[in-house]
């Protein structure tokens, strides 16, 4: 079978991120089982270039530069334009190849209607992978992303592919129903295919990162300093569990993030956290390491803790089942579905401190159990997560996409009611508005000062609450408050229910 992956991000150019890492393995493991696989992703040069990597052809492509000319575009939607000039680049060079040797099947993540070209010319059969929409990131106020018109129309772009789509596959059972309910698939349309692992390079036997005294039980956390990682969590459980393991030691691997309020360090808040309790000295921040390394961290740790506020199917998770690492997980997200708990791991209720230093203290204080654990985890990473497990799933999935392709299946572009429909049509309209108020006001004097005018003739109870709050602000910045008083909390929150155009004539 002669495959097509597309994706933005692929290994080691852009980085080995959970997409990037995910479409690597499945490409190789595809290659191992008989197929062949071409790759096209973007270049972190800006320059076109075609290698053969590992039994693979990879097509390396620079994003459309011809499209900076649409400033208003850039300007309005920066986000989507940046993606704009990504999707059309990928698509080009897949029309080339397919055009001189056609492609049997092509897959793409569904970040950001990646496969919408495809989708909506219908030139190839298409299968659409799982990992985690941006509509949910929405929804959901996920990485602190808004819901502008920006991020809206690629919300909007996302789901209009994915009902176009042959053939749509989620990692876990949680975040396929999600789906399903929010773009009208019914269950049967819904694929469930499990992640993979490189399980000849996550082992428990090899060399070890952490070499520090044997008698220092070494926890691991392995992700993006960000809240949704759960990390807050983590640094707050640490008190209660170095009073009873006072040499334990916390590695937090992964790179800070600007994702603390205000756009601050979210290491400079638990490092603050960590000064007030004096635990500074069991926590150590190794910033990013080269995925190349990472599995001798996780063989160095006795324990693999991820507590998630939401995870879909978390690699990191994966790499530790297959390092034979004892595992500490949330219920939030697909996590549940990969770790046993009480066989494999603990799974524990999100956001709860208390039961995540439970969790800690029963694992740090039983080595039989953690390496039962550990055992455990290494079989079922060997059983089912292995992927040449996986490449062959995605090859029977890929035959009757195939089939249902052919059968040139006639598809709504939307399958929701006409009310859900028409509030998400005004919802969007209204964002549209809110981005180009927003744009004008910042950019034109002329508009602002006409703003304030017919605020102040039309609507000048509103005018004088506006006016009050600014000068509010302004006033305990400079007085250096921490609180405002509660009418001026409550004005801002009548301000803000207001329509963004609220002053206009």
């Amino acid at each position: 079978m002669r495959i097509c992956l597309i994706s933005r991000e692929f290994p080691p150019d852009t980085g080995w991120g959970g997409i990037a890492t995910f479409v690597h393995d499945l490409a190789l493991g595809l290659a191992e089982i008989g197929a062949e696989v071409e790759v096209i992703a973007l270049s972190a040069d800006g320059k076109n270039s075609t290698v053969d990597y590992k039994g693979i052809k990879l097509h390396r492509v620079a994003p459309v530069a011809d499209l900076d000319k649409y400033q208003m575009l850039l300007s309005l939607m920066p986000y989507s334009h940046s993606l704009l000039k990504s999707l059309v680049a990928l698509h080009l060079k897949f029309v080339e190849l397919h055009s001189a040797k056609p492609f049997d099947i092509v897959e793409v993540p569904e970040m950001f209607g990646e496969g919408v070209f495809l989708a909506l010319t219908k030139l190839c059969p298409l299968v659409i992978r799982l990992y985690t929409p941006h509509f949910k990131f929405i929804d959901e106020k996920l990485h602190l992303i808004d819901e502008g018109f920006d991020h809206q129309l690629l919300s909007i772009i996302e789901k209009l592919t994915l009902l176009n789509a042959d053939a749509v596959v989620s990692p876990s059972q949680d975040l396929g129903d999600y789906v399903a309910n929010a773009i009208g698939f019914s269950s049967e349309e819904m694929h469930i295919m499990k992640g993979l692992v490189d399980t000849n390079r996550f082992t428990p036997e090899g060399a070890q990162a952490l070499k520090i005294d044997e008698d220092v039980l070494k926890v691991i956390l392995v992700g993006r300093l960000e809240e949704r990682k759960g990390v807050y969590q983590l640094i707050r459980a640490i008190p209660q569990v170095v009073k009873k393991f006072p040499k334990v030691k916390f590695f937090l691997i992964g790179k800070d993030t600007n994702t603390a309020h205000g756009g601050k360090s979210v290491q400079a808040e638990l490092e603050a956290e960590l000064k007030k309790s004096g635990c500074g000295q069991h926590v150590v921040f190794t910033g990013p390491v080269p995925h190349a390394s990472m599995p001798e961290y996780f063989r160095s740790a006795d324990i693999f803790v991820l507590p998630s506020l939401y995870d879909n199917a978390p690699l990191t998770c994966l790499e530790a089942l297959s390092s034979g690492t004892a595992i500490i997980g949330t219920s939030a997200g697909g996590m549940k579905e990969y770790v046993q708990n009480g066989k494999s791991g603990i799974i524990i209720p999100p956001s709860d401190v208390q039961a995540l230093s439970d969790a800690l203290l029963e694992l740090l204080s039983d080595k039989a159990k953690r390496e039962s654990f550990g055992r455990e985890a290494r079989k079922s990473a060997l059983e089912l997560y292995d992927r040449k497990i996986t490449a062959r799933a995605s090859l029977k999935l890929y035959e009757q996409a195939i089939v249902d392709f052919q059968r040139n299946k006639l598809k709504a572009l939307v399958r929701t009611d006409k009310d859900s429909i028409l509030q998400s049509s005004q919802h969007l309209m209204a964002k549209f508005d809110e981005m180009v108020y927003a744009f004008l006001y910042k950019r034109s004097l002329t508009f602002r000062l006409s703003y304030w005018f017919h605020m102040c003739k039309d609507r000048p109870k509103l005018f004088s609450a506006t006016v009050l709050v600014n000068a509010a602000d302004k006033l305990a910045g400079a007085l250096k408050l921490k609180d405002k008083p509660a009418v001026i909390k409550k004005l801002e929150a009548e301000i803000k229910r207001q329509p963004v155009g609220a002053g206009r004539s």
